[in-house]
């Protein structure tokens, strides 16, 4: 049963990362064949993403649902969250998550700032090395909280 019980844990914040992964490519397709439901998938990521237009990647003629910063985080993050699980590797890596978040921190403060403008480039570099970074600190404590909370039952 605990077996059972730790990889449905486990799987949570995969299956939660591709559903937004998904939902994001999948809003444009939709949109694309004049599909209705494809509003309802952008009002879904609206609460995580600003989804600006100027700041999102097309697929044909219409915007993702995640700015291009935000579908790299995610991306990562479960590319990461793969690595980590194949891997099977629970050391935590904050140092190198954290120097990893820099870039993205630095890209995105100084455009809110209004000190310069990023582009979509430079979103999707910095995004992507965040994901990685908030990866490689995110599942090794995910995995120890779903292995303490199971030792406990």
């Amino acid at each position: 049963m605990k077996q059972l019980l730790r990889k449905i844990f486990l799987v949570i914040p995969y299956l939660l990362l591709f559903f937004i992964l998904s939902v994001s490519i999948s809003a444009p397709l939709l949109e694309y064949k004049r599909i209705e439901f494809s509003q309802h998938l952008y009002q879904i990521l609206h609460y995580i993403c600003n989804q600006l237009s100027t700041r999102c990647l097309f697929v044909y003629t219409s915007p993702m649902a995640l700015c291009s910063r935000c579908f790299f985080i995610y991306l990562t993050m479960f590319a990461t969250g793969l690595i980590f699980l194949l891997t099977r590797k629970k050391r935590i890596y904050w140092k190198t998550g954290l120097i990893l978040m820099i870039p993205c921190i630095l890209d995105g403060s100084s455009q809110y700032l209004g000190f310069r403008m990023s582009n979509n480039v430079w979103r999707s570099i910095t995004g992507g090395l965040a994901g990685a970074g908030i990866g490689l600190i995110f599942f090794p404590l995910y995995f120890r909280l779903v292995n303490f909370i199971l030792r406990r039952r």
